[in-house]
């Protein structure tokens, strides 16, 4: 059937000020800040093969074989973002270094422990899918920023256009922590805030369909859409945009990601917001 790719309004500044160092504090040393284990609580044992057995063996391991990201890792920014050389392409990168010192410990290793590597990939997407993400909408079954290449060739944006950048990170800054084990499911990437504006500005100039810049415009012409494949690829991009003035509007991020479904993570989980710190942006 394909994965629901949708592009998210995101809480950006939480994500960076909670998210990101509950889980390098995770890798580098093993402890479980107080929120993360709340969810580790919550999430379920299902028979000793759930997440809530799983995440919690996963720390005692990395508190006997720690790695530490700060220090060494030039692979990753300091938001999780894939930053390496390497193209990134739908199978998960995982790092080819033969020097670096901890890449006899580091899960993203090519010689790393795979499991745990998707027992990450699965906690970050949770903790991004309950306490980081807005409204969202729908833009395709099982495409990514890629599938906009030829319709902005086609409106004569240049190559290396910063418009073209801001899409490709909406496609790659997820190759790492954000890609899971599939066709194109998973965190697939993220905009800061300030990007989120620019990104507005830059295809608020594309010969795009115009419409009041709020989700009820947006339900309104997916609903007229729906069905019709001529000028979907106008029409999709359309949506990133509005979504995107939305976002910039909040001052949030802006977040690409395929089957990544908060209300099922809080489900499965039993996670609210009520586990979370104070909301931070």
């Amino acid at each position: 059937m394909g994965a629901d790719a949708e592009i998210f309004v995101f809480g950006y500044e939480r994500y960076r000020a909670e998210v990101v160092p509950a889980l390098v504090r995770l890798l580098r040393t093993g402890e479980v800040v107080p929120w993360l284990g709340e969810v580790f609580r919550r999430a379920s044992p299902e028979g000793g093969y759930g997440y809530g057995v799983l995440w919690p063996q996963l720390a005692s391991q990395l508190r006997e074989r720690p790695t530490d990201l700060v220090r060494y890792c030039t692979w990753l920014g300091p938001d999780l973002r894939y930053v390496g050389g390497r193209r990134a392409t739908r199978a998960q990168l995982t790092c080819p270094s033969g020097t670096r010192p901890e890449r006899g410990r580091c899960r993203f290793h090519r010689d790393g422990d795979r499991h745990a590597v998707e027992e990450l990939t699965a906690l970050h997407e949770a903790l991004v899918a309950v306490f980081c993400l807005g409204s969202s909408q729908f833009v395709g079954r099982t495409v990514a920023p890629a599938y906009y290449l030829p319709l902005l060739a086609r409106q004569g944006v240049p190559d290396g256009d910063p418009l073209r950048e801001l899409l490709g990170a909406l496609a790659t800054r997820g190759a790492v922590w954000g890609y899971r084990f599939g066709v194109t499911e998973g965190i697939h990437g993220w905009l800061t805030n300030a990007e989120t504006v620019e990104l507005a500005a830059r295809l608020d100039r594309l010969d795009l369909p115009r419409y009041e810049p709020t989700f009820a415009a947006l339900a309104d012409v997916w609903r007229r859409a729906v069905g019709s494949t001529d000028e979907w690829q106008q029409v999709s991009l359309s949506f990133v945009r509005t979504v995107a003035t939305i976002a910039a509007g909040d001052g949030r991020g802006l977040l690409w990601g395929n089957d990544v479904c908060p209300d099922v993570w809080r489900e499965s989980l039993g996670l609210s917001e009520a586990c979370f710190p104070p909301a931070v942006g």
